[in-house]
């Protein structure tokens, strides 16, 4: 397996060379301080995998390893950084893995084993069968962009949005006419809501056509299909990225916090399609769970105030949850940090009180007693 190195600092290049001759199993057939200079060389060393520095001058390693798939289709892409806010673009180029500066050993190490395990498999692409890069979004906000200087697809009415989003949810299966129109246009006469299906699609399939997408409606007996071949989506991607349940190992963690921080929103957020509740709620207990277990996480391996740093995030999107007010406590009062424990009860008490209309349970209240006498502090008064 033969590799090369691309980063515009000098000390980061020989470290990355250093780290990788100390591991073996790879040869560094070149190293390179601009994306250009590596493009040239690219057909005369012909290297399996790509270390990817990002933030680079002139040509970012973002733009570059489009070019460096298209010429080397084959080749595996690993961005090396010190910027996680990057890690989703990284993502939705399929890089194979991430990580960040300073890159531990042992982190590399796995690395490399993934490139083994994934060794012999063709390379994924992003790209459509036209060659435009294309990305579905549905975190948040659906939208679709597409181009190297990412274009958003136009709807041309909220109907013809909600018709390609129920499309896109029900991906790979076929959707019937008559459950479109009572979704999309119940209130209408047959004959008016078919003729104004038949034109949404028209429009839709338009409009994909002339951005050079290669996202298709099918036609099918009694309904429709849409087909996004290879085509990224954020959701799926985000949960075929899914840290192994079991992962406790500290150089994990950054990757196991760079893909909850891809997690930008909820599922059609801005939408606030009735029909993807269900989907929404899945998605955001899972989101929820490894959050919690992240903070955790964190805490054990020597590091909880960036623990509580995401309990709080969590807090933040679930703000009714009694459980992530009973962990912030524990946290606090972990910490020495008493005042913040009595800040959160007197929270946790007026949120109970305004949305379930009763107090903290019986385990909540009976910890919080129990350590009363610890310190000074009077009973809060929410």
């Amino acid at each position: 397996m033969k590799c090369i190195i691309v980063d515009d600092e000098p000390l980061a290049l020989n470290d990355m060379e250093r780290q990788l001759k100390k591991l073996g199993g790879i040869e560094i057939c070149g190293k390179f301080g601009n994306a250009k200079d590596a493009l040239d060389a690219l057909d005369a060393l012909q290297p399996n995998v790509i270390f990817l520095d990002i933030d680079m001058p002139v040509m970012n390693g973002l733009e570059a390893s489009l070019h460096f798939q298209e010429a080397l289709p084959g080749a595996r892409i690993v961005f090396v950084t010190a910027y996680q806010e990057y890690a989703l673009k990284a993502f939705e180029v399929n890089a194979l893995d991430y990580l960040l500066k300073p890159v531990l050993l042992p982190r590399l190490a796995q690395t490399l084993q993934r490139l083994e395990s994934t060794a012999g498999l063709p390379a994924q692409t992003n790209a459509d069968p036209s060659g435009v890069h294309t990305v579905i979004r549905c975190f948040r906000s659906l939208s679709v962009e597409y181009g190297p200087v990412p274009s958003q697809l136009a709807w041309r009415t909220n109907k013809a949005q909600e018709l390609f989003a129920f499309l896109l949810h029900r991906r790979g299966q076929q959707t019937r006419k008559d459950t479109l129109i009572e979704l999309l246009w119940p209130e209408l006469a047959p004959d008016r809501s078919y003729a104004l299906l038949y034109t949404t699609v028209y429009q839709l399939r338009k409009s994909m056509e002339s951005a050079g997408l290669g996202i298709r409606i099918l036609n099918t007996k009694a309904g429709y299909e849409l087909m996004t071949d290879d085509i990224l989506i954020d959701v799926d991607d985000w949960e075929r990225r899914m840290p192994p349940a079991d992962e406790t190992l500290q150089n994990e963690l950054q990757y196991y916090e760079s893909w909850l921080e891809a997690f930008t929103g909820d599922y059609f957020e801005e939408q606030d399609y009735e029909w993807a509740d269900t989907e929404r709620r899945r998605l955001r207990v899972l989101w929820y769970r490894y959050a919690l277990r992240l903070a955790v996480l964190l805490e054990e391996h020597g590091m909880p105030a960036y623990g509580l740093d995401w309990l709080y995030r969590v807090q933040s999107r679930f703000p009714y949850s009694e459980e992530v007010y009973f962990l912030i406590m524990k946290l606090h009062a972990a910490l020495g940090e008493n005042s913040m424990v009595d800040q959160q009860y007197a929270l946790l008490v007026k949120m109970s009180e305004d949305q379930y209309a009763h107090p903290p349970s019986a385990e909540i209240a009976a910890w919080y007693a129990a350590r009363r006498p610890d310190h000074s502090s009077s009973t809060p008064n929410p």
